[in-house]
Parts: structure tokens; sequence; C-alpha cells
């Protein structure tokens, strides 16, 4: 089979953390099959590249082309937006039938968020009669997303509708969301293939500390409450010192001002952003795993922790409590601090009932690379009707 991968979201030179997710899942997959994925972006201002450059990866059975356009906004926003659509869908329509001439039409294309990509799955379906299944891994269905789906215009939920519901297959990182993607578009069903992770870095391996240590992972933004873990942590530092936290990602000045005005120095280090290779490094180092989202889909840094054996705190929102059990973990309210000082006490207090190299063991036969581009590709053969 010839997989192209049509993807919204992709680690680029400008933006290596946006999407990897996505290259992940394409690296499970490229261990059954030749993929090849396109993702198409503009250039210009920040991001100053010449008009249609092309940078092409191959690493094994994985082909990425990433291609970036001249556009260059002119202040009016009914415009830009106009012109950035169509230098779009002109360079990513140019892209494909230059594949196809090349390579042959392909046997099916996985979308991995729907938007703006979908669209051009969708058009090919049309033209060539394509196959093409979705991928969603946005937390963007919660009302309480920042980017939430229902603030979108009527536009944007017309063309994602669309995009779904004329696919031969969805899926998602969670069966929480899954359900509302059904729900919400009317949809016969949605396939659960959950986040992978690169079980080469992220790996039990025994370490000692003086100190037991809480590791936090995350773009530090709104959706995860940060702040909200600092406050607990500041009660809990009250109560005992035994304990200190590593906060990892690129954390700004408001942040840095709560942890000051905390007195919390001496109990909480920031690595900022570092790559994926020394986040795994870091949860090796680390005791437990703490998360306190106000909404989620199903957080890769979630199954890297306990693939790391880290017994993890986390909230109950989207798919978090499909992967946090009372044998790996303990699962809090959203927002309810409370909860959190208890369950961080807790983790601590009886962290010897915790069985790390089981949780490992459990977490990488689920989330592999070998099990997750298993699943896609059962679920390629089913639809192609390959043998």
């Amino acid at each position: 089979m010839k997989i192209l991968c049509l993807c919204s979201w992709y680690p680029n030179p400008f933006s290596p953390f946006d999407g990897d997710f996505i290259q992940r899942h394409a690296k499970a997959v490229a261990a059954y099959m030749p993929v090849t994925v396109f993702y198409v972006a503009q250039s210009g201002e920040s991001v100053n590249v010449d008009k249609d450059s092309l940078i092409e990866n191959v690493e094994n059975n994985l082909k990425e082309k990433i291609i970036f356009f001249r556009f260059t906004k002119t202040g009016l926003k009914w415009i830009d937006k106009l012109i950035y659509n169509i230098l779009y869908f002109r360079t990513y329509k140019k892209v494909i039938r230059n594949y196809i001439s090349n390579e042959g039409i392909p046997d099916i294309v996985h979308v991995h968020v729907p938007m703006k990509a979908g669209m051009i799955a969708r058009w090919m379906r049309r033209k060539w009669k394509t196959p093409y299944i979705v991928s969603e891994q946005s937390s963007m269905y919660s009302r309480a997303a920042t980017d939430s789906f229902f603030k979108k215009n009527s536009w944007h939920r017309h063309k994602v509708k669309k995009i779904f519901r004329n696919a031969d297959a969805v899926t998602n990182v969670s069966s929480a969301v899954g359900e509302t993607l059904k729900v919400l578009f009317g949809l016969p069903a949605v396939r659960v293939i959950h986040n992978t992770v690169n079980t080469d870095f992220f790996y039990y391996r025994e370490t000692a500390s003086s100190k037991f240590r809480f590791i936090h992972v995350s773009g530090l933004n709104h959706q995860k409450n940060v702040e909200g873990i600092l406050r607990t942590v500041s009660r809990l530092s009250e109560m005992r010192k035994d304990f200190e936290v590593v906060i990892v990602g690129d954390i700004g000045s408001a942040l840095l001002k709560i942890i000051d005005d905390l007195e919390l120095n001496s109990t909480v280090s920031c690595t900022g952003e570092i790559s994926y290779q020394e986040v795994a490094i870091q949860m090796q180092k680390a005791s437990a795993f703490v998360m306190f989202s106000r909404h989620e889909n199903f957080p890769c840094v979630m199954v890297e922790a306990l693939c790391c054996g880290l017994p993890a705190i986390g909230t109950a929102v989207g798919g978090v409590p499909e992967a946090i059990n009372k044998n790996n973990g303990i699962i809090v309210l959203s927002e309810n601090e409370d909860e959190l000082l208890t369950a961080m006490n807790a983790m601590m207090n009886e962290y010897q009932k915790y069985n790390r190299r089981k949780i490992a063991f459990n977490a990488q036969q689920k989330y592999s690379y070998s099990a997750i581009g298993k699943q896609f590709f059962d679920l390629y053969r089913e639809i192609t009707g390959a043998g």
C-alpha cells in the first residue's frame, strides 16, 4: 500500500514541536509500510524562506515533504484570508498533482487534524476516488478550550463537519473526545487509536534521589493550569519539605513571578524548553508525574511518563482517565486544588504501592510504535480491502 499523510500541523524548522505527536504516528506506521507526509505552510514575515521552498527528509520508510508558499499580509483581514486560502490550496494541489504524476494514486490518504488538510483529501476523493481517513488529536471540542471549535466561524464549522462526514473512517486518540465527535457530527463510529511513544527514549530506568521529585511537562499555557499546581505545591511545602518539583517547558514571566511570590525558588526548578530526548531523561530522574489540566484529549506527556514507569496524577478531563487508574496513579477533579494537594501527599506517602517496572511495561505494550502502528496498518487494510 501507498499511504499519503496530509497534515494540518507538523514539526518544521520554524516550529519544531508543532504537531510532533503526528510525526510520531507517521513513524509508527512507517514501521509497517512506506509513508509519505505532506505539510504545506506559509512563508514570509517570521518565516523567511523563498517562494515554494521545499524541505525534504527521508528516514527509512518515512518521507517528509514540508512546502512553504510565500505570503505577505496586506493588513486587510478579509483580503488576507482570501489570498492566504487561494495560495494554500493552489500550492497543495500542485504538490498532490506532482506526487501522483511521479508515484501514482495513493491507496489511502490519512488526514491528521481536519482543517485545512482535510479539504485537500475531499478534493482528491472527488477527483481520483481516493479513500481517506481523519485522525483528530485536538482538545478543541471542549467548550473550555481557548480555541474551541464552538468559537469558530460558521464556514470553519461547516467544512470540518463535511470533512468528518465524508471520511471512510475517523480516529481519535481518546474514546472520550471520540464520542464527542460521534455525537457532534453524527458519525456512525469513531475508532480509538491512542497517541504513541518512542520507547527507545521513554523507558524505565532505576534512579536514586534524596528527595521525592514531581515533574510536570507541557506548553505551560492556560489549558495546563500550572498556576494551580504551583499554589498546591506552596501548600504542600508548608506540610513537608522532602520533595521538589521540576517544570519542563517554555516558562514565561507570569509563572516565574508566581514562583517568586510563593517563595518556591528552592522547591521548584525550571528547565525551559528542551528536546524530546531530554524530556525522557528528566522523566527518568523523577519519582512521579503531575498534570492539572483544565481540558485535554489524550496528552502525549502523560503516556510518556507512564512508559518511564512514573505513577501519574491527572485530572478527570478528556482521555486522561483512560490511561490513569488506581494501579498507576490518581485522578482528581480539574481546578480542585484541595484534591490535588491530597493526591500529591498520598502519592508520596503510599509510593511503595506502585510497581514502576510494571507501570512501564503495561504502558509500552499499549503505546509503543509497534502497537500503535499495527492498529493503523489494520485499519488501512480494512478500508482498502488489502489482504
